[in-house]
Protein backbone atom coordinates (compact mmCIF):
# COMPACT_ATOMS: atom_id res chain seq x y z
CA UNK A 1 0.00 0.00 0.00
CA UNK A 2 1.22 3.42 -1.20
CA UNK A 3 2.72 6.02 2.02
CA UNK A 4 0.06 8.21 3.42
CA UNK A 5 2.30 10.95 2.81
CA UNK A 6 2.75 9.62 -0.97
CA UNK A 7 -1.24 9.76 -1.27
CA UNK A 8 -1.29 13.37 -0.24
CA UNK A 9 1.63 14.18 -2.59
CA UNK A 10 -0.50 12.96 -5.45
CA UNK A 11 -4.30 14.16 -4.33
CA UNK A 12 -2.08 17.30 -4.40
CA UNK A 13 -1.19 17.61 -7.56
CA UNK A 14 -4.70 19.26 -8.66
CA UNK A 15 -4.39 22.24 -6.15
CA UNK A 16 -0.55 22.69 -7.52
CA UNK A 17 -1.77 23.02 -10.92
CA UNK A 18 -4.15 25.70 -10.19
CA UNK A 19 -1.87 27.34 -7.60
CA UNK A 20 0.97 27.63 -10.59
CA UNK A 21 -0.74 29.80 -12.72
CA UNK A 22 -1.96 32.03 -9.75
CA UNK A 23 1.40 32.14 -8.04
CA UNK A 24 2.93 33.40 -11.03
CA UNK A 25 0.60 36.19 -11.34
CA UNK A 26 1.20 37.37 -7.71
CA UNK A 27 4.71 37.09 -8.66
CA UNK A 28 4.35 39.43 -11.84
CA UNK A 29 2.19 41.75 -10.02
CA UNK A 30 4.18 41.87 -6.93
CA UNK A 31 7.27 43.19 -8.70
CA UNK A 32 5.15 45.27 -10.70
CA UNK A 33 4.33 47.24 -7.67
CA UNK A 34 8.15 47.76 -6.83
CA UNK A 35 8.61 44.44 -4.65
CA UNK A 36 11.60 42.97 -5.36
CA UNK A 37 11.60 38.91 -6.63
CA UNK A 38 13.11 38.28 -3.11
CA UNK A 39 10.50 40.57 -0.93
CA UNK A 40 7.63 38.79 -3.35
CA UNK A 41 8.94 35.03 -2.59
CA UNK A 42 9.58 35.81 0.78
CA UNK A 43 5.93 36.82 1.42
CA UNK A 44 4.38 33.88 -0.82
CA UNK A 45 6.71 31.65 2.03
CA UNK A 46 5.15 34.03 5.53
CA UNK A 47 2.04 34.75 4.32
CA UNK A 48 1.05 31.97 2.53
CA UNK A 49 -2.68 33.73 1.30
CA UNK A 50 -3.58 34.48 -2.39
CA UNK A 51 -6.12 36.66 -1.69
CA UNK A 52 -3.75 38.51 1.09
CA UNK A 53 -1.08 38.66 -0.93
CA UNK A 54 -2.58 40.45 -3.64
CA UNK A 55 -4.08 42.72 -1.19
CA UNK A 56 -1.11 43.23 0.83
CA UNK A 57 0.64 44.19 -2.18
CA UNK A 58 -2.10 46.99 -3.51
CA UNK A 59 -2.37 48.18 0.25
CA UNK A 60 1.42 48.68 0.29
CA UNK A 61 1.79 50.34 -3.04
CA UNK A 62 -1.29 52.41 -1.81
CA UNK A 63 0.88 53.62 1.47
CA UNK A 64 -1.74 52.16 3.23
CA UNK A 65 -0.43 52.53 7.25
CA UNK A 66 1.04 48.60 8.20
CA UNK A 67 -1.29 48.90 11.57
CA UNK A 68 -4.57 48.94 8.88
CA UNK A 69 -3.10 46.58 6.16
CA UNK A 70 -2.39 44.15 8.93
CA UNK A 71 -5.83 44.42 10.03
CA UNK A 72 -7.40 43.95 6.81
CA UNK A 73 -5.05 40.87 5.89
CA UNK A 74 -6.34 38.98 9.18
CA UNK A 75 -9.93 39.68 8.74
CA UNK A 76 -10.03 38.81 5.08
CA UNK A 77 -8.23 35.62 6.28
CA UNK A 78 -10.82 35.26 9.48
CA UNK A 79 -12.76 32.62 7.50
CA UNK A 80 -9.59 29.82 7.95
CA UNK A 81 -11.20 29.91 12.32
CA UNK A 82 -14.24 27.89 10.72
CA UNK A 83 -11.59 25.68 8.57
CA UNK A 84 -9.29 24.72 11.67
CA UNK A 85 -12.35 22.74 13.89
CA UNK A 86 -13.73 20.90 11.07
CA UNK A 87 -10.91 19.39 9.65
CA UNK A 88 -9.39 18.99 13.12
CA UNK A 89 -12.30 16.81 14.14
CA UNK A 90 -10.97 14.06 11.35
CA UNK A 91 -7.62 14.10 13.06
CA UNK A 92 -6.10 11.53 15.92
CA UNK A 93 -3.82 13.57 17.26
CA UNK A 94 -4.35 16.31 20.15
CA UNK A 95 -4.93 19.87 18.34
CA UNK A 96 -1.83 21.24 20.17
CA UNK A 97 0.11 18.95 17.84
CA UNK A 98 -1.83 20.41 14.71
CA UNK A 99 -0.16 23.43 14.17
CA UNK A 100 2.06 22.67 11.61
CA UNK A 101 -0.69 21.56 9.27
CA UNK A 102 -2.65 24.32 10.11
CA UNK A 103 -0.76 26.81 8.33
CA UNK A 104 -0.74 25.03 5.24
CA UNK A 105 -4.89 24.61 5.49
CA UNK A 106 -5.94 27.28 2.41
CA UNK A 107 -9.32 27.09 0.86
CA UNK A 108 -8.24 24.35 -1.93
CA UNK A 109 -6.53 21.94 0.83
CA UNK A 110 -9.89 22.63 3.30
CA UNK A 111 -12.07 21.42 0.09
CA UNK A 112 -10.17 18.28 -1.01
CA UNK A 113 -9.14 17.22 2.83
CA UNK A 114 -13.31 17.97 3.58
CA UNK A 115 -14.12 15.12 0.60
CA UNK A 116 -11.15 12.68 1.48
CA UNK A 117 -9.78 12.87 4.73
CA UNK A 118 -12.64 10.93 6.04
CA UNK A 119 -12.29 8.29 3.82
CA UNK A 120 -8.37 7.86 5.09
CA UNK A 121 -7.31 5.27 7.80
CA UNK A 122 -7.63 6.98 11.03
CA UNK A 123 -4.23 6.91 12.04
CA UNK A 124 -2.50 8.48 8.84
CA UNK A 125 -4.61 11.04 8.20
CA UNK A 126 -2.02 13.89 9.33
CA UNK A 127 0.22 12.79 7.08
CA UNK A 128 -1.62 12.18 3.94
CA UNK A 129 -2.82 15.60 4.84
CA UNK A 130 0.70 16.79 5.40
CA UNK A 131 1.63 15.49 1.71
CA UNK A 132 -1.10 17.38 0.44
CA UNK A 133 -0.08 20.41 2.17
CA UNK A 134 3.61 20.55 0.53
CA UNK A 135 2.70 19.92 -2.33
CA UNK A 136 0.21 22.73 -2.56
CA UNK A 137 2.75 24.81 -0.96
CA UNK A 138 5.41 23.97 -2.91
CA UNK A 139 3.89 24.93 -6.04
CA UNK A 140 2.52 28.70 -4.36
CA UNK A 141 6.14 29.61 -3.29
CA UNK A 142 7.64 27.90 -6.94
CA UNK A 143 5.18 29.80 -9.14
CA UNK A 144 5.74 33.08 -7.30
CA UNK A 145 9.22 32.66 -7.65
CA UNK A 146 9.33 32.58 -10.92
CA UNK A 147 6.80 35.06 -11.69
CA UNK A 148 8.77 37.19 -9.54
CA UNK A 149 12.06 36.11 -11.59
CA UNK A 150 10.40 36.67 -15.21
CA UNK A 151 7.97 39.37 -14.05
CA UNK A 152 9.19 41.89 -16.91
CA UNK A 153 9.43 39.17 -19.46
CA UNK A 154 6.20 38.19 -18.97
CA UNK A 155 4.78 41.95 -18.51
CA UNK A 156 5.60 42.82 -22.20
CA UNK A 157 4.76 39.46 -23.62
CA UNK A 158 1.82 38.87 -21.72
CA UNK A 159 0.02 42.19 -20.92
CA UNK A 160 -3.19 40.40 -19.98
CA UNK A 161 -2.38 37.76 -17.21
CA UNK A 162 -1.73 39.67 -14.12
CA UNK A 163 -5.68 41.02 -15.27
CA UNK A 164 -6.97 37.43 -15.95
CA UNK A 165 -5.70 34.76 -14.01
CA UNK A 166 -6.46 35.78 -10.31
CA UNK A 167 -9.87 34.30 -10.64
CA UNK A 168 -8.31 30.78 -11.18
CA UNK A 169 -8.16 30.40 -7.77
CA UNK A 170 -11.39 30.63 -6.78
CA UNK A 171 -12.51 28.71 -9.29
CA UNK A 172 -10.24 26.15 -8.63
CA UNK A 173 -11.69 26.26 -4.74
CA UNK A 174 -15.14 25.82 -5.86
CA UNK A 175 -14.30 22.69 -8.80
CA UNK A 176 -12.91 21.05 -6.03
CA UNK A 177 -15.41 21.54 -3.26
CA UNK A 178 -18.93 21.47 -5.02
CA UNK A 179 -18.27 16.98 -6.08
CA UNK A 180 -18.06 16.97 -2.10
CA UNK A 181 -20.54 18.49 -0.82
CA UNK A 182 -23.33 17.28 0.22
CA UNK A 183 -26.79 18.79 -0.60
CA UNK A 184 -27.18 21.59 1.98
CA UNK A 185 -23.69 22.15 1.52
CA UNK A 186 -24.10 23.35 -1.81
CA UNK A 187 -26.85 25.06 -1.26
CA UNK A 188 -24.33 26.87 1.68
CA UNK A 189 -22.03 27.11 -0.67
CA UNK A 190 -23.69 29.29 -3.51
CA UNK A 191 -25.41 31.79 -0.89
CA UNK A 192 -21.90 32.52 0.29
CA UNK A 193 -20.43 32.80 -2.90
CA UNK A 194 -23.21 35.27 -4.36
CA UNK A 195 -22.78 37.12 -0.97
CA UNK A 196 -19.30 37.79 -1.33
CA UNK A 197 -19.32 38.20 -5.05
CA UNK A 198 -21.98 41.07 -4.32
CA UNK A 199 -19.26 42.59 -1.78
CA UNK A 200 -16.30 42.22 -3.86
CA UNK A 201 -18.55 44.16 -6.93
CA UNK A 202 -19.37 46.89 -4.32
CA UNK A 203 -15.56 47.45 -3.41
CA UNK A 204 -15.94 45.91 0.13
CA UNK A 205 -14.33 41.99 -0.70
CA UNK A 206 -12.67 41.58 2.62
CA UNK A 207 -16.25 42.02 4.64
CA UNK A 208 -18.17 40.63 2.03
CA UNK A 209 -15.33 37.44 2.73
CA UNK A 210 -16.08 37.64 6.49
CA UNK A 211 -19.85 37.71 5.86
CA UNK A 212 -19.63 34.75 3.80
CA UNK A 213 -17.63 32.49 5.57
CA UNK A 214 -20.11 33.38 8.97
CA UNK A 215 -23.72 33.00 6.89
CA UNK A 216 -22.28 30.21 4.92
CA UNK A 217 -21.29 28.20 8.56
CA UNK A 218 -24.44 29.05 9.98
CA UNK A 219 -26.72 27.99 6.64
CA UNK A 220 -24.94 24.71 6.22
CA UNK A 221 -24.98 23.17 10.09
CA UNK A 222 -29.06 24.42 9.77
CA UNK A 223 -29.31 22.52 6.77
CA UNK A 224 -27.62 19.26 8.64
CA UNK A 225 -29.68 19.68 11.31
CA UNK A 226 -33.13 19.01 9.11
CA UNK A 227 -31.15 16.54 7.57
CA UNK A 228 -30.46 14.55 10.41
CA UNK A 229 -34.06 15.56 12.17
CA UNK A 230 -35.72 14.03 8.89
CA UNK A 231 -33.44 10.97 8.88
CA UNK A 232 -34.48 10.27 12.80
Amino acid sequence: MQAPWRRGLRDGIPIALGYLPVGVTFGVVATQQGMSAMEATLTSLIVYSGAAQFMLVGLLAAGTPMVLTVGLCLLLNARHALYGPAIAAYLPAAPSRLAGLAFGLTDEVFAVALGRLPQQPAAQRPLWLAGVEVMAYGSWVGASAAGALAGDWIRAHLPLLAESLPIALSALFLVLLLPHAQAPRRGAILVTVTLAAAFAWAQHAALGLLLAAVLGALLAGIGEVRCARKSS
